[in-house]
């Protein structure tokens, strides 16, 4: 177990305990001083109450330093420090001390004072080491089983929330990547208009303006209305319209109810770039892209079909072939968990996608892990 640096107030459910600890460890231990006496005054017919509790405040004092000394110094310093051999030596060292100041008590106020017919019967190296032992640590063993339940508590809390940030960072490392890829594609396509000195060329100035406002101040959110993203797909393709004009068949549809359903952002349009830059965009005779839209209650079936050269070739880019694809299927696995399914065909003059995934509903809009 490793050691731990937060306090307890930093992991929400131990704050009001916090406020209370010192009343309730003041209660546990007069509940406990008061049982013990009551059951050994019930056990013990010649033994009153009274003189129970005088005998068991003699010593309780013991109790409770072995009791806070395990807790305190002997578990964390030495026991989750993994210095496991100083931590035996000190623990039955200690142990040893206080079983002998017990019968040091007993011998001297308890025999002397309370029960003095019996100070003459005992000798003070004449009795049960066992039962004195486990007589001191009943209480520090349960304070002990709380206490490290308590830090196995915070461990794991820790250690999700550190995963938790480990795979945001990660979500938004790879979401940044769909960024530059997406606006270097849509960059060449004005560039070349540019060149051409097309008309075209404010429209695209416009819809490109329409996109970066999306991705840069509504992206920003684990979920997004999948209406929205959908919209980004159709300005998406418009843009490789006014590309292509009219060499390009395109075919788009969407099946089902869009209202009220939440996707993660970012999360489609990978795979339709994907078809424009490894295929359409290869300089084939009569390219042609297909896009299907399927929802059912909230299963979301998403398909992406386009032909390509039939002999792939060196990308003049630098680009690596299927990096794209990678990190969405990463960001998948990141966000759905389990409950998505894609596959990917790739043959010799054609590419296929579908991916089918459980959508959010905009009512919980927030993101969940997608891991139940």
């Amino acid at each position: 177990m490793q050691k731990l640096t937060a306090s307890y107030g930093d992991v929400t459910g131990w704050e009001n305990y916090n406020k209370f600890r010192i009343p309730i460890h003041i209660a546990v231990w007069g509940l406990y001083y008061f049982t013990y006496a009551y059951i050994y005054a019930l056990f013990y017919e010649s033994v009153s109450l009274p003189k129970a509790l005088a005998q068991f405040g003699v010593t309780i004092w013991i109790d409770i330093s072995a009791a806070y000394l395990l807790i305190y110094l002997l578990i964390p310093k030495l026991l989750l420090t993994k210095k496991y051999t100083r931590f035996l030596i000190l623990f039955f060292t200690t142990a040893i001390a206080f079983m002998l100041l017990q019968r040091i008590m007993m011998m001297m106020v308890t025999y002397r004072y309370i029960y003095p017919e019996y100070a003459e019967k005992y000798n003070f190296f004449k009795f049960n080491y066992l039962y004195t032992f486990f007589n001191i640590y009943v209480m520090p063993a349960i304070f002990a089983s709380v206490k490290l339940f308590e830090y196995w508590f915070i461990n794991q809390k820790q250690n999700q929330e550190l995963m938790n940030e480990k795979l945001e960072s990660e979500l938004k490392f790879l979401k940044s990547q769909i960024h530059p890829h997406f606006l270097f594609n849509t960059l060449n396509n004005l560039y070349a208009l540019t060149l051409d000195k097309s008309d075209k060329a404010p429209e695209v100035v416009v819809k490109l303006s329409d996109l970066l406002s999306y991705m840069l101040y509504e992206c920003n959110v684990p979920r997004v209305s999948l209406e929205k993203e959908l919209q980004l797909l159709k300005d998406y393709l418009d843009l490789e319209k006014i590309r292509y004009q009219s060499e390009l068949k395109i075919y788009f549809d969407v099946q089902g109810r869009v209202n009220g359903k939440m996707i993660a952002p970012l999360l489609l349009i990978p795979f339709v770039e994907n078809g424009f830059k490894h295929g359409l965009s290869k300089q084939i005779n009569k390219p042609w892209i297909n896009i299907l839209v399927q929802i059912e209650d909230y299963s979301l079936t998403f398909s992406v079909e386009n032909n390509k050269p039939k002999v792939n070739k060196t990308d003049e880019t630098g680009y690596t072939e299927g990096i794209g694809l990678k990190n969405v299927r990463r960001r998948l696995d990141l966000i759905y968990g389990t409950q998505y399914e894609l596959k990917v065909n790739n043959e010799d003059g054609l590419f296929s996608i579908s991916l089918r995934l459980k959508l959010d509903n905009g009512r919980r809009g927030e993101m969940g892990d997608g891991r139940g």
